[in-house]
């Protein structure tokens, strides 16, 4: 099942015309620059190649006198190559505009059909695609009713970033979809993940349904479709979704993994164990309802099947390659029981920087072990955790600087517990990293001087990472903050770099909330120090929660209806010691989590200085 944008196809169109030379001139202009592929092209002139590829440089360039001399020593050619050409070259130079106007020129000199193979030419052999895009722009005003235009537009979009490019593919997909859905196969599809990509739930709702109608046995469309019921808060009408998909076509591996995501996502966890359960049956390798059913055993504490299925994770064959994990399998084996004396273990990230905070605990307790075995063991983290850590654990390196040396085994972060047979009576709460005392006191200075009569200053954490696969369960709107925002006597302090413009729409709001990541200097160790001068933390279940709770520090966990297995199903944990839960009744529902996260902050306020969470360590107040 399709969640991102998969590559293009091809456009299928011969090009018959030899174009070796062109591409040779347009390759030298990008990457020598200019006067190289001016000479180039005077020597092949000189060879007997014509000089109108002289001319074509020189005009791209704005030099019309030399295009002009040029081009009177070259046999007439067709008008719309010239103009094809010369907005090739002028793309090349970052000349949008002339590549624009000489585009248009093209477009109504020739026929439709060499523009067409024109088009097909600078995106399949010269993958000049911001070239390709100016072309077929031109074409598709000239043609409006033939679906290639927008669809190849596309295409060539998708190759290309920058302000509107996203929206301008995005439309071009539905004008071919709506002009032609049988244009290429892999329309639909790539106009369903754009739509995704918009989070417009509703034209994806109405693509899909539209698309089954013409075969109700397409489970990716039944995907899509249930993706989106799913983000609007329907999962019951998700797995019904993919149910029909299922009995459309019994069997798919998929589409069995999909129902029983969905009836996870609804809470009906037994059911969602049997119907994963089929989906192996169905596909013993697929990889996605595995961990799903490990996070389900570790859910209701089955921790030694959990651990050992949870390893499937590992199997993912879809990881970039500068991931630390194909980084760790290129560097060394992963250890499998091997014994250690005299060897380098490295125990390294894997997932996100919550998982690492959450598991990092257990580094010391296998490092003992195998110190016993006369072996090593070494912690290598992401650039952003290492100072943090490196308190924690010493013989710590940063993934991006190192040294890691050439070690001998290598242990992903996730896969401490299955090494130690960790079992739920086994977890305790204890607070186990500390911040910096320097930076901490920086830090409340720093409060101190932003909002000196604030009574409470307070972190909050409203949004994770949108690469998360539940992070639209898991964050909170803006609007849905506001009862929380309204209280008096309260600062807020965003600890999200990159979240400055909800931040200044808050404000605008009247709200007393603030945006000091741009004093973040050495990553996470900022942020424990931030973390560590306020009097609590308000957040989402993402990184900031775990970091709080593993430094002590009062988190009040606002979680969606399912969540990660780590918090069960209730509101109790054993975790952290710090941190209370406060659970959404039913999917979708924050109004009630906030409502009693506000109170419980004005009992904060209730409270003597001193006395912080109720059940948590005391702590020092930021205004103390």
């Amino acid at each position: 099942m399709s969640d991102s944008a998969v590559a293009a196809p091809a456009v299928m169109v011969n090009v018959t015309t030899r174009l070796e030379t062109v591409h040779l001139l347009w390759s030298i202009l990008r990457e020598e620059g200019f006067e190289p592929a001016v000479s180039r092209a005077a020597e092949l002139a000189a060879a007997g190649v014509t000089p109108q590829l002289h001319a074509d440089l020189h005009a791209s360039a704005g030099n019309f006198e030399l295009a002009y001399h040029s081009a009177s020593q070259a046999q007439a050619g067709e008008n719309g190559a010239r103009h094809a050409r010369v907005a090739l070259f002028a793309d090349a130079l970052g000349r949008g505009e002339v590549a624009r106007h000489h585009s248009e020129m093209a477009v109504a000199a020739q026929a439709s059909a060499a523009t067409l193979e024109w088009a097909a030419w600078l995106i399949n052999d010269c993958g000049a695609h911001s070239a390709a895009a100016h072309m077929l722009r031109a074409y598709r005003h000239g043609e409006p009713k033939d679906a290639h235009g927008p669809w190849w537009l596309a295409i060539s979009l998708g190759a290309l970033s920058g302000p509107g490019v996203r929206d301008e593919r995005r439309t071009a997909l539905a004008q071919a979809y709506a002009l032609d859905p049988a244009v290429d196969p892999a329309l639909p599809l790539q106009l369903a993940l754009a739509l995704r990509e918009a989070r417009d739930w509703a034209a994806l709702e109405h693509l899909s349904r539209d698309m089954l109608t013409r075969n109700p046995a397409d489970a990716e469309m039944a995907w899509q479709l249930s993706h989106a019921q799913w983000q609007c808060n329907d999962a019951a009408a998700a797995e019904a979704t993919m149910r029909a998909a299922n009995a459309a076509s019994p069997g798919n591996a998929d589409v069995l993994a999909a129902i029983g995501f969905y009836l996870c996502e609804q809470a009906r966890y037994e059911e969602s164990e049997a119907m994963l359960h089929q989906a192996l049956a169905a596909n013993p390798h697929a990889v996605t309802p595995a961990v799903d059913l490990a996070d389900l055993e570790l859910r209701r504490g089955s921790w030694t099947s959990g651990w050992k299925r949870f390893e499937t994770r590992l199997a993912r064959d879809d990881r970039e390659p500068n991931n630390i994990v194909s980084v760790m399998a290129r560097l060394c084996p992963r250890r499998r029981g091997e014994t250690l004396a005299g060897k380098t273990l490295v125990v390294h990230s894997e997932l996100g920087n919550g998982d690492d905070i959450h598991m990092v605990r257990y580094v010391p307790q296998l490092a003992a072990r195998v110190r016993a075995e006369g072996g090593r063991l070494v912690l290598c983290v992401r650039k952003s955790l290492q100072p943090l850590l490196g308190r924690f654990y010493e013989d710590c390196v940063s993934i991006e600087d190192g040294p890691l040396g050439a070690p001998d085994y290598s242990l992903p972060m996730m896969s401490l517990p299955l090494v130690l047979n960790l079992q739920p009576q086994q977890v305790r709460g204890d607070a186990y990293l500390r911040a910096d005392p320097g930076m901490a006191a920086l830090w409340r200075e720093r409060l101190r001087a932003h909002a000196p009569q604030a009574r409470l200053h307070v972190g909050l954490v409203w949004a994770g990472s949108p690469t998360h696969r539940r992070d639209d369960k898991r964050s909170i709107a803006r609007a849905a903050l506001e009862p929380l925002l309204s209280l008096a006597n309260v600062a807020f302090y965003s600890l999200t770099p990159g979240r400055a413009a909800d931040v200044a729409v808050m404000t605008a709001q009247g709200h007393r909330v603030f945006d000091m990541t741009a004093d973040y200097q050495t990553g996470l160790d900022d942020v424990a120090a931030h973390l560590t001068a306020l009097d609590a933390l308000v957040t989402i279940d993402s990184a900031p929660l775990h970091l709080g709770g593993a430094l002590g520090r009062p988190v009040l966990g606002m979680l969606d209806h399912v969540s990660h297995w780590a918090w069960g199903n209730e509101e109790t944990q054993t975790w952290y010691d710090s941190l209370e839960l406060f659970r959404q009744p039913q999917p979708g529902q924050w109004a009630p989590v906030v409502e009693r996260v506000t109170a419980r902050l004005q009992a904060l306020m209730a409270d003597d200085a001193s006395n912080v969470v109720s059940g948590a360590v005391a702590h020092p107040v930021a205004n103390d």
